[in-house]
């Protein structure tokens, strides 16, 4: 997605890699102690909504009030009695530190713009906001223009401004420019080094610009090669909703990417902040970072980005690629505690997050996604030494190359300790390759509708969990192959909801995963790391992990440890199963005949209309033990007791059954008490287990065909 049109994406940091500054980046004044090998973890600061938009000047200065409706332009403007009316009396002015410039609240202002002149200083910034209650003023710039770009506020080549609490819209109009809601420029004569630029809770809405330089709140350092180049320090861009915008909704951008004689293409923008911003309904881009030096992006909201809006206008640029929020030619970045829905896929791309072209030491962590059509995670050439943790995507889905797209050109990145869970029916890759060096590692892939996992010299894989209708796994010498027991699989609707993926007690996540140094500080969640031995996925539980007693995939292809009766039985496509339909039953156990309370789970498939098959546990003898099964006959789900050679149906619920899909099943014993669920919901329960208090497990069937997969047997 780099400026170049180059295609674009991945490529992933291994644990063991040094940090790699490459020369442009040093030749830009890189600072490495942001670097993403030893990348920060910021504590995010809140904000009340409707916070005041400036602190208290530390200089005195004059507060001048503006009223559209009893203002007038040939009054003082220092009292509410004495406001000016119009916008154009505020243009005219230059103000200093400490001025204060208050629009009345319910105020409307059409085919009128702010374009503000003058500077504050050091503790003394100039404040744009309202007085009054009531709505939020309301700036209509309609078509106005000046040099034949529209705006709703302008702060050209000034600095020490804070401006929020504003309405700022200008409706569909026929005319084809530029067009911002908020536009902060340098550019021509006094332009230079900017300082302390703060946007807050301001509305920008319907607004609709020509080209990529435009939309809700824009920065630019414009100008020619042998112009005056512009920098910004002390930007902050919080609070705002930015709502159906043409072109980006917010964004940075530097013509030092398009000359080669200026010299901060990576570093324009110094003490970046966007934070708590809610951007929906976009034409191009969601939130776009570009020459930021260890700029911080957090808690934003991005919702239907990419050719999103209700604007027919017909000079609309034609969009090829978005993405939701992402960065470019930026070093150490930190993006945490965002989320980003609906991002479309185009002609391509269409990811919530995105290591652009000239991205290096750079992180994302914390965040959640959902819904968003081209997978999860962008990572383009040129790019090197980047990390992805901590993160949860739920369902994003995968219409681009799949969970990851890893361009050729990009280097390391370390992919670790995230959620990938898919139950969408989505079949693109799980993971990515490329010519940098990829490692995922203690990352929980869910994975329902058969996805496979890249494989090549340049990808590593250790510690993951892996669970769902994939075949096979990679190559990962410390594999999980298991249900993670996730609070509520698939049950999350956003950020706040997102402990549907915490990791429930047993779970064989728990302290089976490895530490990565460094590794954030905290888990998802807010806990920190570690809590004992480190577990896998976004969640560090204080639980008590399980033990696991037998883990078969039968990826081996080896039955050995099992012992049938009735049937015909083999191991094809890497699951276990009994291909005769004669009369009677099939029965397969396995594990120790000394276990006693136990949680047995497996991956179970009717393979014949009618058939019935379940897991059985505390198998004392062919005459002696329980059965959960499920029944497509009756669409059942049935709970059995076997005592002297007779079986007895103790509990059954209704379950829609159908043959030819996978169900996994899991029955939990412990003294009497036993109980059953399908799917990740509980069906039944019974406590009345005074039959055998020991035994194996194993899968039965009677006049049926079957197969098993994933068995695991745990304890607690």
């Amino acid at each position: 997605m780099g400026l170049s049109g180059a295609s674009a994406v991945l490529a992933l940091v291994t644990a063991l890699l040094l940090p790699h500054v490459p020369p442009q980046v040093a030749s830009a004044g890189t600072s490495p102690a942001g670097a993403a090998g030893a990348a920060r973890t910021v504590a995010a600061t809140t904000f009340p909504a409707g916070a005041a938009v400036a602190s208290r000047a530390a200089v005195a200065g004059t507060t001048y009030h503006v009223d559209a409706t009893a203002g007038s332009d040939a009054a003082a403007g220092t009292s509410p009695s004495t406001a000016w009316k119009t916008l154009g009396k505020v243009n005219a002015q230059t103000f200093g530190p400490g001025d204060r410039v208050l629009l009345r609240s319910g105020g409307v202002w059409t085919g009128q713009y702010l374009d503000l002149h003058g500077s504050g200083a050091a503790g003394s910034p100039i404040v744009l906001g309202r007085y009054g209650t009531g709505a939020r003023p309301v700036v209509d710039f309609a078509d106005t223009a000046v040099g034949g770009e529209g705006f709703g506020v302008r702060l050209r080549n000034v600095s020490h401004w804070e401006i929020g609490d504003l309405e700022i819209t200008s409706g569909q109009q026929p005319t084809d420019r530029r067009r911002s809601g908020v536009l902060v420029v340098g550019e021509g004569t006094g332009a230079g080094d900017l300082a302390h630029i703060h946007v807050r809770n301001m509305y920008v809405h319907d607004v609709f610009g020509t080209d990529r330089r435009t939309g809700g709140i824009n920065l630019h350092a414009r100008g020619t090669a042998t112009g005056p180049e512009s920098t910004w320090t002390d930007v902050l861009i919080e609070g705002n909703t930015v709502d159906n915008v043409a072109d980006t909704g917010i964004q940075t951008m530097t013509d030092a990417l398009l000359n080669t004689t200026w010299a901060h293409d990576m570093d324009a923008f110094r003490n970046l902040v966007i934070r708590g911003n809610t951007v929906t309904r976009i034409h191009r881009d969601g939130i776009l970072v570009r020459s930021g030096l260890a700029p911080l992006v957090e808690r934003n909201t991005t919702d239907r980005i990419g050719e999103s809006t209700t604007s027919t206008l017909p000079y609309l640029d034609d969009i090829a690629v978005v993405a939701a929020q992402w960065m470019y030619a930026t070093t150490d970045a930190v993006f945490q505690f965002n989320q980003a829905f609906r991002t479309r896929r185009l002609d391509g791309d269409g990811q919530p997050w995105d290591f652009d072209q000239r991205v290096y030491r750079s992180v994302y962590q914390y965040n959640y996604s959902q819904d968003n059509e081209g997978g999860t995670l962008l990572v383009m050439d040129q790019t090197d030494d980047n990390v992805f943790r901590y993160n949860i995507s739920q369902n994003d889905l995968d219409r681009s190359v799949g969970v990851f797209h890893l361009v050729n050109g990009s280097g390391d990145l370390r992919v670790h300790n995230n959620v990938f869970y898919r139950s969408a029916g989505q079949t693109g890759q799980m993971t990515g390759t490329s010519t940098g060096q990829v490692a995922y590692v203690g990352n929980i892939f869910v994975n329902q509708a058969g996805g496979a996992y890249s494989v090549s010299g340049n990808v590593t894989y250790d510690h993951n969990l892996y669970w769902g209708a994939n075949a096979a796994q990679p190559g990962d010498p410390n594999e999980i192959v298991a249900d993670p027991r996730f609070v509520a699989p698939g049950g999350a609707t956003d950020l706040a909801s997102a402990g549907a993926y915490r990791l429930r007690p047993g779970s064989p996540a728990i302290d089976s995963g490895v530490a990565v140094s460094p590794s954030g500080g905290r888990d998802f969640f807010g806990t920190a790391l570690y809590q004992g031995a480190p577990d896998r996925g976004a969640h560090e539980s204080a639980a008590v992990p399980a033990t696991v007693l037998l883990a078969d995939d039968f990826g081996d292809g080896d039955a050995a440890g099992w012992t049938t009766s009735g049937g015909t039985w083999s191991i094809t496509g890497g699951a276990y199963s009994q291909t005769s339909v004669a009369a009677g039953e099939s029965l397969a156990v396995t594990g120790s005949a000394a276990w006693t309370d136990y949680t047995v789970q497996g991956r179970v498939r009717l393979n014949n209309a009618g058939a019935n098959a379940g897991l059985v546990l505390r198998y004392a003898g062919p005459a002696d033990f329980y059965l959960f099964r499920i029944n497509d006959g009756t669409d059942t789900a049935d709970l059995y007791r076997r005592s002297g050679g007779t079986l007895t149906l103790v509990a059954s619920a209704s379950l829609p059954v159908v043959p030819g899909a996978f169900r996994t099943l899991r029955v939990s014993v412990s003294g009497s008490a036993v109980t059953c669920s399908v799917d990740g919901t509980q069906v039944l329960t019974w406590g009345a287990a005074t039959g055998p208090a020991v035994g194996r497990v194993g899968l039965r069937m009677h006049t049926s065909t079957a197969t098993l997969d994933d068995l695991i047997v745990t304890t607690p």
